[in-house]
């Protein structure tokens, strides 16, 4: 983070305190563990609203930004007497439907959905960086503070719905130990679409995988688990992403098992796009809203559920999914079913579908 950007001491602030703790113009955008200050983008929150995401590629649209001291923010939040709206999570491990979920609900006021904030992604990275780790008594408040931070009194929707990238899935123990009743819904596919949608990708998207594989199955101990990956180096493509998808699957399994929650659910992306109004309807409901006719009417609008969420100038609906989806299967069909026995073995000896069934919406 660049942190030669303003520093303001918050008792400096013409500001007002309240202001900048709940007014969503003020979108707490980053941190620095090592200078110990905390930044903030100057946002309309329309332009957060029809953004697809608003991490590291939002930036450039704020009007300003500026940067306090983390300790002091902290205590300001622990000051104030407001009671927050609690916030609901969206997991995922890719290439799921995430953004176009997060979009549909975005369509009522129901729901006001932050899409992969970065300070989710700046929480995951120092979680698992040993040289900037942060004492487990200051972690939790840490953590806690910054998610309360996002759950502002948004004007366009009530209750703040928190899409997180898949690379913050490390954060998913934290909701449920230190948010315990706020509710989370983890996205997933079955390893055949996950694999197609890897090879939808470009090149730039392909070689970030291996190094995610690497940080993912050592979250949750993956990496005891199945041992056919010692170097991942050597492994094909496919099978990188077959390793991908099992340990976060796994991961997702082992924390859920590790603090059993009843607010807690998964959807299968393929589910969701063969039923969207049938999934949001359940999801909606889990998320503590009774969606009327006119909800689901709008969150599955032809213009929403048609065009591309992240190119929302772009069509893109089942029929041109489909096209893509077997063009690439005729063309790969003997590589994918290979990584799928391949990763096969341990999936089933640890449950882990059996598992994501059981707790479906």
């Amino acid at each position: 983070m660049d942190s030669s950007r303003l520093l303001i001491n918050a008792r400096q602030l013409r500001v007002a305190p309240h202001a900048l703790m709940f007014d969503p113009e003020f979108y707490l955008f980053d941190f620095s563990p090592a200078d110990k200050i905390t930044k903030f983008l100057l946002v309309e929150e329309d332009k957060m609203r029809l953004a697809p995401f608003i991490d590291i590629r939002f930036e450039p649209m704020a009007q300003g930004s500026f940067c306090m001291s983390t300790f002091e923010l902290l205590a300001l939040e622990r000051q104030h007497q407001v009671r927050r709206q609690s916030p609901c999570f969206i997991f995922h491990h890719a290439f799921v439907c995430s953004t176009l979920v997060a979009r549909c609900l975005d369509q009522i006021d129901a729901f006001f959905c932050l899409k992969e904030p970065w300070i989710m992604r700046r929480l995951a990275d120092t979680k698992r960086d040993w040289r900037t780790r942060i004492p487990p008594s200051q972690w939790g408040q840490l953590f806690s503070t910054f998610m309360m931070l996002l759950a502002r009194p948004y004007e366009s929707g009530r209750t703040p719905v928190i899409k997180a990238t898949n690379v913050a899935n490390n954060l998913f123990p934290d909701v449920l130990k230190y948010l315990p009743g706020c509710h989370s819904l983890y996205l997933y596919s079955d390893l055949k679409s996950f694999l197609v949608s890897n090879l939808k990708k470009p090149q730039e998207t392909r070689d970030k995988l291996p190094g995610l594989a690497q940080i993912f199955i050592r979250d949750e101990g993956f990496d005891n688990a199945f041992s056919d990956h010692s170097t991942i180096e050597s492994l094909s493509f496919l099978q990188v992403c077959a390793l991908t998808w099992a340990a976060s699957l796994f991961n997702f399994m082992t924390n859920v098992r590790k603090r059993p929650s009843d607010h807690v659910r998964t959807l299968d992306a393929g589910t969701f796009l063969e039923n969207p109004e049938e999934s949001l309807t359940r999801l909606v409901r889990f998320f503590g809203h009774q969606p009327s006719t006119k909800d689901l009417t709008a969150m599955t609008a032809s213009e929403v559920i048609e065009t591309n969420s992240k190119q929302q100038h772009q069509t893109y609906g089942k029929q041109e999914r489909a096209r893509e989806n077997e063009l690439v299967l005729k063309n790969n069909e003997s590589a994918i079913e290979a990584a799928i026995a391949w990763i096969d073995p341990v999936v089933k000896k640890q449950g882990i579908l059996e598992f994501m069934q059981s707790r479906k919406l």
